[in-house]
């Protein structure tokens, strides 16, 4: 009777954790219909304005070919990565081989690739891969590559799967205004 007892108490408090994490990435997310503005210098995009920047010191990533330039958040849990090529290479080179390393890692999956060209005239290189954790969470990262004069970019916009409108959003408005 105890064990039974114990596992409904435990069934009823991982059904409550689900449903407050639902409410919380959906029902309190802010509009996207303003923005902010990111650039270095050389190139530019837009984002939405809920999101903060966040102090990535400590953070970079041990790669020798891109350098984190800037990483920023919201309080519903999504972040975008800004990275900058350290070494010559096309966007195409960047996602191919980004591809590659997912491929081999056994809790990442390859949900899409895809090519297409912004109204600003840049062509992006697109892929999407989820990735899970702690049992029953599952992260999306969509990737974006392009080059601005002769630098090659990475935008990284990740996220729990639970909000995909949400995500999405956050992407069309990247990638539609990627300068």
């Amino acid at each position: 009777m105890v064990i039974l007892k114990n596992n409904n108490i435990f069934k009823i408090g991982i059904i409550e954790t689900l449903v407050s994490i639902v409410l919380v990435s959906g029902c309190t997310s802010s509009s996207t219909n303003e923005t902010k503005t990111f650039s270095d210098g050389n190139m530019s995009f837009s984002y939405p304005a809920d999101f903060y920047d966040v102090d990535y010191s400590g953070n970079e990533i041990d790669s020798s070919t891109m350098r984190l330039i800037g990483m920023l958040e919201n309080k519903d849990g999504f972040a975008i990565r800004v990275f900058k090529s350290k070494t010559r290479t096309s966007p195409t080179e960047a996602k191919d081989v980004a591809v590659s390393k997912i491929e081999n890692l056994s809790n990442y999956k390859v949900l899409s690739t895809t090519t297409e060209t912004n109204s600003n005239g840049v062509a992006v290189e697109k892929i999407s891969y989820s990735e899970s954790k702690f049992l029953i969470f599952n992260w999306r990262h969509d990737n974006m590559y392009f080059q601005k004069k002769g630098d090659v970019y990475v935008i990284t916009v990740s996220g729990l799967v639970l909000d995909k409108q949400k995500l999405t959003d956050i992407n069309n408005i990247i990638f539609q205004s990627i300068k």
